[in-house]
C-alpha cells in the first residue's frame, strides 16, 4: 500500500512548483496585449522604473510609434503616457515658481550679495548715512528721482571705502516719505538704513505750503505744466475781501476730490497712468483738513496771481484746493508754483541739497 501511494503523494507535492513554473513561462512568451505600454509606463514599481524610462526613450520617435503585434494604436502608444506625465510635471509647479527657478541666481552669488549688502549697512553707518533728514527737492525732479540720486551718492562714497564691493552690493535702502509732484520743491523727508522704517513716526503731521495760483484758465493737471482746457474765464470781479471770505469758509474739515493727475490707485493702478492713456475715472471725494490758510501779499499787488499759506493735514493737493477756490469765486485758475515749508517736524530751513 506504501508503494501505492508513494507515486500519488510525489505527484501532488510536485504539482505547486510545475504549475508556477509553465505559468510563468507561459505568461512571459504570452503577447503585448495582456500589459498594454501605458499599464507598463504608469505601474509603480521601483526595481525597473529606469528600464522602462529607457524603453520608453528608445521608443519616443518623431512621427511614429512602436507597436508591438497584436496591439492596436489605441491601446498602445509609447509617446501618450509620456506626454500626459510631462503635462502633469508642469501643472504641479506654479508658473510663478517656474519663474523664479528660472531666474534665480547661484547659491554663491546670492550668498556673495548678501555678505556684500550687510557690509555695505556696516560702512554706511560709519560715514554717518543711518537714519532721516530732510531734503530741499529742486525743481523738475520727481521724488523717486531725489531716492534714486542719494542712493547713488551713498553708494559711491561706499564704494571708495572698500573697492572691493560692486555696484549692486553697495545699494542701501533709500525711501522718500511723502511725494512731491515734479514742479514743486521744499521739504522732502528722505529715509536711510535703518530710517525708512521710522519715516512714518516722524512725517505724521501737519504739512505747510506756500502755493501761487493764477485766475483765468483750468489745466487738465491743475497746474502750470498741464494743456489748457475750456476758454478764458473773467477774473476781474473778483476782490481781495472776497477772496479771503472763500478761503476762510475752507478751514476745518472738508471734502476734496483728488485731481486726474495724481499717485491714487485706482484698481491696483496709478490714477496718473489712466489719464495719461485717455481713460477718465470719477475720483471719490476725500476728507481733508485744512488747519489755516490765507493770503501772503496783497492781491491786488499780484492779480491775476494770489499767493498762499496752506496749513493742512496729510492727502490734501493743493492743485484741488485752488481750483475749488476759484469755482467757488465763479471764475478758474491753476497752479503756478508750489513749495513744501514743512513735514511733521521738519522745516525748510532745516533742509540740505541733494549734492550736499
Amino acid at each position: 500500500a506504501s508503494k501505492s501511494l508513494s507515486p500519488v503523494l510525489l505527484f501532488f507535492a510536485c504539482a505547486p512548483v510545475a504549475m508556477a513554473w509553465s505559468l510563468h513561462v507561459g505568461f512571459s512568451m504570452r503577447p503585448c496585449t495582456l500589459r498594454t505600454a501605458k499599464e507598463t509606463l504608469t505601474s509603480s514599481s521601483s526595481a525597473i522604473s529606469s528600464k522602462r524610462r529607457a524603453w520608453a526613450a528608445m521608443f519616443h520617435m518623431p512621427g511614429g510609434s512602436f507597436r508591438p503585434a497584436g496591439c492596436s494604436s489605441e491601446t498602445f502608444d509609447v509617446r501618450y503616457p509620456l506626454r500626459v506625465e510631462s503635462k502633469k510635471r508642469a501643472v504641479s509647479v506654479p508658473l510663478a515658481c517656474q519663474k523664479q527657478q528660472a531666474s534665480s541666481k547661484p547659491s554663491g552669488q546670492r550668498l556673495r550679495r548678501q555678505v556684500e549688502k550687510e557690509m555695505s549697512k556696516g560702512l554706511a553707518q560709519q560715514l554717518g548715512f543711518d537714519g532721516i533728514f530732510p531734503v530741499n527737492k529742486p525743481q523738475n525732479f520727481t521724488s523717486y528721482d531725489v531716492v534714486a540720486k542719494i542712493r547713488s551718492i551713498i553708494s559711491r562714497h561706499i564704494r571708495d571705502l572698500n573697492p572691493e564691493l560692486s555696484k549692486k552690493g553697495s545699494e542701501i535702502k533709500v525711501g522718500h516719505g511723502g511725494t512731491l509732484d515734479p514742479m514743486a520743491t521744499g521739504v522732502l523727508v528722505i529715509g536711510v538704513g535703518s530710517g525708512t522704517r521710522k519715516m512714518d513716526f516722524f512725517t505724521k503731521g501737519r504739512k505747510a505750503y506756500e502755493a501761487v495760483g493764477r485766475f483765468g484758465f483750468f489745466t487738465d493737471t491743475g497746474d502750470a505744466e498741464g494743456k489748457k482746457v475750456g476758454e478764458e474765464h473773467s477774473w476781474q470781479d473778483v476782490t481781495e475781501e472776497r477772496l479771503s471770505q472763500v478761503l476762510n469758509s475752507y478751514i476745518g474739515d472738508i471734502l476734496q476730490r483728488p485731481p486726474m493727475y495724481s499717485a491714487i490707485k485706482i484698481h491696483g493702478v496709478r490714477a496718473y497712468e489712466l489719464a495719461r492713456k485717455g481713460i477718465e475715472v470719477e475720483i471719490k471725494p476725500r476728507p481733508v483738513r485744512i488747519h489755516d490758510i490765507k493770503l501772503l501779499r496783497p492781491f491786488a499787488e499780484t492779480a491775476p496771481d494770489f499767493h498762499l499759506h496752506v496749513d493742512c493735514g496729510g492727502g490734501t493737493y493743493i492743485r484741488s484746493l485752488i481750483s475749488d477756490i476759484a469755482l467757488d469765486l465763479g471764475t478758474a485758475a491753476h497752479m503756478t508754483s508750489l513749495v513744501r515749508t514743512q513735514q511733521g517736524r521738519f522745516l525748510l530751513e532745516d533742509c540740505v541739497s541733494v549734492d550736499e
